[in-house]
């Protein structure tokens, strides 16, 4: 339990150790700063130009440092243009509201999925991402006939 732990930004350490008590890997993570700009992760870059492929896109938010801002709530329109079109977004939010299928969606514990679909012309999708106040990112998804 960690309910008497006291909140503190500043930084946690975690030191993994093999069997013979060597440090075997590291880990540190910040506290964050201000949210500053958008980060877009796709799981595949490139697609089927089946007209029916699909690539999700992790979406957060990240402070001037590269700190994920687990507290980022900031509403995030999306366009696209290209060889694709915006099929949806989900945030994991089960009391959210929003519309899946519009082109805009609350970021929710800092991050969203975006989802593209491919057309039939093989080419390149360009999904943008905005947010007032955020610097705003652009991802290229390729989409081939294989």
């Amino acid at each position: 339990m960690w309910m008497d732990t006291k909140y503190e930004p500043g930084t946690v350490k975690v030191v993994a150790y093999d069997k013979n008590g060597n440090a075997a890997e590291e880990k540190e993570i910040h506290t964050a700063g201000k949210p500053h700009r958008i980060v877009l992760k796709a799981d595949r870059n490139r697609i089927q130009a089946d007209g029916k492929d699909l690539s999700f896109i992790n979406v957060s938010v990240v402070d001037r440092n590269g700190n994920p801002c687990p507290t980022a709530d900031n509403q995030i329109r999306f366009s696209v243009r290209g060889a694709g079109t915006y099929k949806a977004a989900a945030n994991g939010n089960s009391a959210s509201l929003e519309l899946f299928h519009l082109p805009e969606m609350k970021l929710f514990n800092g991050q969203l999925t975006a989802i593209v679909q491919s057309n039939k012309t093989p080419g390149i999708i360009f999904l943008k991402a905005s947010a007032r106040g955020l610097k705003e990112a652009t991802i290229e998804i390729i989409t081939l006939h294989e």
